[in-house]
Order: structure tokens, then sequence, then C-alpha cells
């Protein structure tokens, strides 16, 4: 697994389209462009797609995370997260978080494993941790 800098119109364009789907959410591509985002690549295919976004005094949020289902429980998401999260530091980080939907079990419990605490309840979570 790999994480590849989306730099490409055409890359941010389809990353798009897979975030409305699988997360459904609507994103505009130079969103993609302007920030980190990365596809995240097993071997010669586009498994999925995960980014952060700075919010000011070291403080990232992970957002867009998504793997393709053929290309679910092989532990990318796990792998892509932890190398989003050295990126971040890398970039002066020192405190992540990320939104899940509440019924989004599966994110959840990768949040949780990776170390990510429950700061907020609702329809959408926030986890957060040190970095």
């Amino acid at each position: 697994m790999r994480l590849c800098r989306i730099r490409d119109s055409v890359t941010a364009r389809t990353v798009t389209a897979g975030i409305k789907k699988y997360n459904g959410v609507v994103v505009a591509p130079q969103r993609i462009l302007a920030r980190p985002h990365f596809t995240i690549e097993s071997g010669p295919y586009t498994a999925g797609w995960i980014g952060f976004e700075g919010r000011g005094r070291g403080v990232y949020e992970l957002v867009h995370l998504s793997i393709k289902p053929k290309f679910r429980h092989l532990g990318l998401a796990q792998s892509a997260t932890k190398q989003t999260i050295a990126l971040a530091k890398g970039a002066g980080g020192r405190y992540a978080y990320t939104r899940i939907n509440h019924k989004n079990r599966p994110s959840i419990c990768l949040a949780r494993k990776l170390g990510f605490r429950q700061t907020h309840r609702g329809k959408t979570c926030i986890f957060g941790r040190p970095i």
C-alpha cells in the first residue's frame, strides 16, 4: 500500500465522485488539489483515498477516508491513516481529529484502534488524539 498525492484534475474529479458515492459528501475538485489528499494504491489499483486539512495551531482533520468495497478488510484504511497521521505530524501537527457518522461502525472501530478518543456525540461523532 502506498499513498500518492493527488495533483491532477482528472484524478481529483474521480476522487470527488468516489467521496460523494462512499462518504455522501460533496467536495469540489479544487479542494482536493489545494490540500493534501492522496489516493491509496494497492498494486496497480486505486483502492481508496484520504486527506488531511490544517485547522490551525497544529490541529489537523483527517478527511474523506474511503476504501472501495473490493479492497476492504485488507488493512489498507489502517495503514493509510497511520501514514497520513505521520504526514500531518511532519507538517507541524500536534493533534488530529476526524468526524465519523454515528452509524459507521467500521470507521469508529478503526479510530478507536488507532488511539482516537470520542470527544463529541451526535449524528456526526468526533474522535481525536495527540500526534
